[in-house]
């Protein structure tokens, strides 16, 4: 089921306090024109009924696709915010685990904090892509490369629109411009042999110390190495 609340918001052109139902979360599988309302960057969006200004509110929302057995929560932000309201992360998973019938298993929980990484976590998961082998593919391209991929202006995004059978692509996007810049590509064979070789108890283990989530980031790995 998706659940939307009214919440208080201010106009950002004319200031205008309005009152507007936003959606806290979005069941796909219900309701799959929601889904094709976020990837069209038109859920959530609000018209100032005052000065007519239109504008999308960026809050905190569940994405559940039951039939896949995930949930993004994109927590609009980033690490060091999410750090400090870690524990109600902890404890709004918490209570959707309890809720759930015993003969239940629990979802799997991606974080992320940015729309573009919930947008790109969609189409991996549509993909029947391994999010953290994705990262570590990315983790790969950002080491080789680090003079012309630096994590703090650049980022390696998915792109599912340009993946073939043979190659998965991926493109990067300049953070201060916002501009894609490029596309590198990695061939999916060499991809399936990653799976492969992760596919045992030593590597599973290396690969979740490396990503061990929910916020799974070849980016913020390299950024924390930094600091």
């Amino acid at each position: 089921m998706s659940l939307k609340h009214t919440y208080p918001i201010r106009c950002p052109k004319c200031s205008a306090e309005l009152e507007e139902e936003l959606y806290d979360s979005i069941n796909v599988v219900d309701a799959p024109a929601l889904r094709d309302q976020l990837m069209a960057n038109e859920l959530n969006a609000v018209e100032c009924v005052h000065c007519g200004f239109k504008f999308r509110v960026d809050k905190r929302l569940l994405y559940n696709d039951p039939d896949r057995q995930v949930m993004v929560f994109w927590f609009p932000g980033n690490e060091a915010e999410y750090r400090t309201n870690k524990e109600e992360f902890l404890e709004s998973m918490d209570a959707l685990n309890t809720a759930l019938p015993d003969e239940f298993d629990p979802p799997a929980v991606h974080l992320v904090f940015t729309r573009t990484e919930l947008i790109e976590r969609i189409y991996l998961l549509e993909a029947d892509l391994n999010e953290r082998v994705i990262e570590y593919v990315k983790y790969m391209m950002y080491s080789r490369n680090l003079e012309k991929l630096d994590p703090k202006k650049k980022a390696i995004l998915f792109n599912a629109e340009d993946s073939t059978e043979e190659a998965l692509c991926f493109v990067v996007q300049d953070l201060d411009s916002m501009q894609l810049e490029g596309m590198l590509q990695f061939d999916r064979s060499a991809y399936e042999g990653l799976l492969e070789m992760f596919d045992n108890d030593e590597k599973t283990a290396h690969l979740m110390e490396l990503f061990p989530g929910p916020h799974v980031s070849a980016r913020e790995l390299f950024l924390q190495d930094q600091e």
